[in-house]
């Protein structure tokens, strides 16, 4: 959470005429003229104490505390007696309906011509009616200006009867000696001065609906005297009097701008009470990375390098492997078939060979068993080098089958290529097998199944 700012205008109405005169084009120059209170809290920390200092002051004073705006964010609390608020009733439940028929359902109950005002809405009740506050377009436009030109994150504008707490059924009033504000709901309240409390608040609570059950009134001490607490009471009973609202009294030892910070400590960002909405929402901040990138880069990069490395090293070697079979698969060729003098695609003249052979024999062929022994025996060199080496090949017209002489590096490989052929539905007979200098050397007929 970072750390929340609450501030507001002293001499507000001076900071309201200079919102009316100021040019677009000119710099807001007056900062040491503006008073301004301002506390702050976060995470750790509740409100500290208010302090009242120049506008130019508060702004040193923030950056000395906290140079980076990432660090903060600040809630500005204005009057709530420069918005406007009312309930209109809308049929339509989109937002994008809602927004274009809203200035035309209020502008009976602005001063103003609508478009001088800037309108934020909550959510609609059961009933159909959309609670919708308006203030003056220009306060908002030249305090975000006066924010932006110094450099100041400004994340929420608010009414300060807005900022009280609020329960559901109940009104929240506040009272010091000069202001008196009422929360009705989300967006529903009034702020006026403590001397208009007898005609408003009969009209209030005669007008309003619905009304509470429970009406809580916050009195701060540090502005009121016992004479004028219990005038207020006084004035809350009459216009009361024949209501059935119960009335609580919390007494709170401070002003009524700590009040305000001390809720607004809780309040989430997102509060729909926040004037900065639309056109004037405020910008993100995000925290500049600290994180130190460049040794990921760096094993990245090595990673990136070895990989490529790998690939090559793993393309060469399938190469090699596929240049050394081809030249077996020459050598074989060759010994099977002495007269062909130009060899091009051993695959193709092979199976050149063996068509030509089979349009006038039947059965197995020839070639069809040299081609099944050879693929028994090339599978056995590929997983163990030099198994098995063919000799001599030769076929028996009359007998139809391959006799082969071959060497073999023992027994158990001779023994392990019968078993292949035979898998490989081919019919074998040792005719010779001998031990001879280290190898074994065979011969072996072979045929198909069934010939």
């Amino acid at each position: 959470m970072t750390t929340k700012v609450y501030l507001r205008f002293i001499n507000e109405n001076q900071w309201i005429s200079l919102c009316d005169s100021v040019l677009d084009d000119s710099p807001i120059d007056m900062l040491d003229d503006l008073l301004v209170e301002w506390a702050w809290s976060d995470a750790e920390h509740p409100a500290s104490e208010s302090q009242v200092v120049p506008f130019s002051q508060f702004v040193t004073d923030v950056k000395e505390r906290w140079p980076h705006s990432y660090q903060y964010g600040i809630d500005l609390i204005l009057s709530g007696a420069y918005a406007v608020g009312a309930s209109v009733n809308i049929p339509s439940k989109q937002m994008r309906h809602i927004a274009q028929a809203l200035p035309y359902m209020l502008e009976d109950q602005l001063a103003q011509e609508v478009g001088h005002f800037h309108l934020i809405h909550g959510s609609r009740s059961e009933e159909g009616a959309l609670p919708v506050l308006a203030v003056p377009t220009r306060i908002l436009a030249v305090t975000r200006r006066l924010f932006s030109e110094q450099d100041l994150p400004l994340d929420a504008v608010m009414a300060d009867m807005l900022c009280l707490p609020h329960r559901a059924g109940e009104w929240t009033m506040l009272v010091d000696g000069k202001h008196l504000l009422l929360r009705q709901g989300d967006l529903a309240g009034i702020a006026i001065e403590i001397d208009a409390a007898p005609v408003v608040l009969a009209s209030i609570f005669q007008h309003w609906q619905p009304r509470p059950s429970v009406l809580r009134v916050l009195l701060c001490q540090d502005h009121l005297n016992d004479n004028l607490k219990n005038w207020v009471k006084t004035q809350i009973n009459s216009a009361l009097a024949d209501q059935d609202i119960e009335v609580e009294y919390d007494e709170i030892a401070s002003n009524y701008f700590m009040v305000l910070c001390d809720h607004l400590q809780h309040v989430n960002r997102k509060n729909p009470a926040n004037f900065l909405q639309g056109a004037f929402a405020a910008s993100g901040r995000r925290k500049p990375s600290t994180y130190n990138w460049k040794p990921l880069a760096a094993l990245v990069a090595t990673f990136v390098i070895l990989h490529t490395v790998f690939l090559y090293t793993q393309s060469w070697r399938l190469n090699s492997e596929v240049s050394r079979l081809d030249t077996e698969a020459t050598t074989l060729y060759k010994r099977l078939f002495p007269g062909d003098r130009k060899i091009v695609n051993v695959k193709r003249q092979m199976e050149q060979h063996i068509q030509n052979f089979q349009k006038g024999q039947g059965g197995d062929s020839f070639l069809a068993l040299l081609a099944k022994t050879g693929e028994q025996i090339r599978s056995m060199n590929s997983t163990q080098k030099g198994s098995i080496t063919p000799q001599r090949a030769a076929f028996d017209d009359n007998q139809g089958d391959l006799r082969l002489d071959l060497m073999a590096k023992d027994f158990a490989q001779l023994e392990n290529l019968k078993n292949r052929l035979e898998a490989a539905d081919l019919a074998v007979e040792t005719a010779s097998a001998a031990q001879d200098a280290g190898v074994v050397k065979a011969r072996l007929k072979i045929r198909s199944q069934g010939t």
